[in-house]
């Protein structure tokens, strides 16, 4: 699985760069293309994972092949088309780089998660349960803390961009308002003392499932439905 997903990581990386020479900037200027980039993140960051816990090289491979499969969604254009007035801006680069990497932890901390819950109901009993999903716990809290930084640093570099180009560093675009969701969504996960509910793994990890829907929410579901300034993206 280590070996496919180093594969899965070449050949993306060989289009992203591909593309690159074509129009002459880095592919993240729409839904498609962000898909690539999330998809070789997502299989960077599995392979770097992968050294401390070699069970994440799969995970990346799983969440990469996801990240494609949305990528070919009807909506998600492959055509190379000019860019929009508004998204000619160094900033671009940067805050869709920081967001993407974000994405791609919080995708990896919750498949731990995930696979607890599934294996919940068979294996709730056996002795060794209780420790391997605390054990889950902790890795993915460990992707939580920087991939919350990254996110929260993309909110800044977006609220800087929007002002340069609309004028205001925040105009509750559904867009924004969803991103500061997520952060506190993933926020709270990250106060277990306090928060009672999080005190116990498998309370931690429905918590953290439930996150990482409001956050394919943010990504997916607010360019589908809700629109916004944010729509060419």
């Amino acid at each position: 699985l280590s070996g496919a997903t180093i594969i899965s990581f070449v050949v993306i990386l060989v289009v992203v760069l591909w593309r690159t020479y074509i129009i002459g900037r880095i592919p993240m200027a729409s839904g498609y293309e962000t898909m690539l980039l999330l998809s070789l993140l997502l299989a960077a960051a599995a392979l770097i994972v992968s050294f401390r816990e070699p069970l994440l090289a799969s995970f990346g491979l799983l969440m990469g092949g996801f990240a494609l499969m949305v990528a070919t969604f009807s909506q998600m254009n492959p055509q190379i088309a000019s860019l929009m007035p508004v998204l000619h801006s160094p900033l671009l680069s940067l805050h869709v780089s920081l967001a993407m990497a974000s994405y791609a932890l919080f995708a990896l901390a919750v498949l731990p998660s995930l696979a607890m819950l599934l294996a919940a109901p068979f294996a709730r009993k056996l002795p060794h349960y209780e420790n391997v999903s605390l054990r889950a716990r902790l890795l993915a809290e460990v992707l939580l803390y920087p991939a919350l930084l990254l996110l929260a640093a993309a909110i800044a570099i977006g609220s800087v961009w929007a002002n340069v180009s609309w004028g205001a560093y925040w105009s509750w675009d559904p867009k924004e308002v969803w991103a500061l969701i997520a952060f506190v969504v993933y926020s709270a996960l990250l106060h277990a003392p306090i928060v009672r509910f999080l005190h116990r793994p498998i309370g931690f990890h429905v918590a953290q499932l439930f996150a990482f829907l409001v956050l394919l929410f943010t990504y997916l579901g607010v360019n589908m439905w809700l629109g916004g300034m944010h729509a060419y993206a």
